[in-house]
């Protein structure tokens, strides 16, 4: 069958692109003709001097400035290399050949990420509405940091609702979205693994091997994991511990090295470094693939990363503060409950898939 996928595979983060060719890899397996649908994003809930960071062009040189004024030349030519090595992937994986509106295969498949997310703007497209094809299906979509509150403020709660409900089937891979479902459509959906967990990397996480061992890595984004208690926390352990501190595919200054990686190359790093200290739902959910001992800090992402640590028994390895590093990271970590329970979870989801797509 030929089958389109509706996602974020835009975003600038190595996460983003991983899921999403995650699930090209699956559907390839199973034998059909996979290609991503393009389409214009929303941004209306945010401002228009922050769109200017997501619609790069003439109009986001004066962001652009101000942003190399505040975090310096090195963070500007991080991020330059790091969106040329995200390109490349995008440009060798992925079929970027056909719009949403011009699509008239079999199946359009919504998902995974914050699909349904309202945070940036609201897409109607992720909600079913302008789809060709006879058949809709979500595969672990989230709202993200989105409430049903949210949703009824902002008007979008009818709109998504109905949309939801002509779906031919879904599925998430968080209860905030479960709970959101449900309680719109009535309907109880299954949760099911994100699609880099599902897909595993098995193979490509040995494909790269950094020149160097003995190191933390930290997975944070930019803006986070800079306050001075946190910074010192994780240098004072790493030193004391003998290890170098690089931050892998996004920039922090305080790091010893920051490293622009490709996606594959991130799965090497993480699979070799000695602790991954993060505060993402995708650094999380590489450090389960690889085996890494992860320390873990919630912010507002807890409706998504809270769920995954839970649901893998790791729950031990979230920290209230920084100051919990030492002891989160010094804990016993045996992986083989957590291996198990990605099997069963991985049986669970293909088996909604197939089911979803007819095979």
């Amino acid at each position: 069958m030929q089958i389109g996928i509706l996602t974020y595979y835009g975003v600038h983060n190595h996460g983003a692109v991983l899921q999403a060719n995650g699930l090209k890899r699956v559907l390839q397996s199973l034998g059909h003709d996979v290609r991503f649908l393009t389409f214009e994003r929303s941004y209306e809930y945010i401002s228009s001097e922050q769109t200017k960071k997501y619609k790069i062009g003439l109009n986001s040189i004066p962001f652009y400035c101000n942003y190399m004024m505040q975090k310096g030349i090195g963070s500007i030519w991080f991020n330059f290399c790091k969106r040329n090595r995200l390109k490349q992937f995008r440009r060798d994986n992925f079929d970027l050949s056909v719009s949403v509106a011009d699509f008239t295969g079999d199946i359009t498949i919504i998902g995974s990420d914050e699909v349904f997310s309202l945070e940036i703007g609201y897409n109607p497209c992720m909600y079913g509405y302008g789809l060709k094809t006879k058949k809709v299906i979500s595969y672990a979509g989230s709202f993200g940091p989105s409430t049903i509150e949210e949703i009824e403020d902002k008007g979008k709660y009818e709109l998504i609702q109905k949309g939801l409900n002509l779906f031919d089937a879904i599925s998430v891979r968080d209860q905030n979205s479960q709970s959101i479902i449900e309680k719109m459509c009535h309907k109880k959906v299954p949760l099911v693994c994100d699609p880099v967990l599902l897909y595993g990397y098995k193979e490509e996480m040995k494909q790269y091997t950094p020149p160097v061992k003995d190191y933390l890595l930290v997975y944070a984004y930019d803006n986070r994991m800079n306050d001075k208690q946190e910074v010192k926390e994780i240098i004072g352990y790493a030193h004391k511990h003998g290890l170098k501190v690089y931050s892998v595919g996004f920039y922090h200054p305080w790091c010893d090295k920051n490293i622009p990686a490709s996606p594959i190359e991130l799965l090497g790093w993480v699979r070799n470094a000695t602790l991954v200290v993060t505060d993402t739902f995708h650094g999380s959910v590489l450090s389960i693939i690889c085996n890494t001992p992860l320390a873990v800090k919630l912010r507002n992402n807890s409706n998504k990363l809270l769920y995954l640590l839970r649901e893998y028994n790791l729950d031990s390895r979230i920290m209230e503060t920084f100051n919990d590093l030492k002891v989160v990271a010094e804990s016993s970590l045996d992986f083989t409950n957590c291996n198990q329970f990605l099997l069963e979870k991985r049986t669970q989801s293909l088996q909604f898939l197939k089911k979803a797509l007819g095979d």
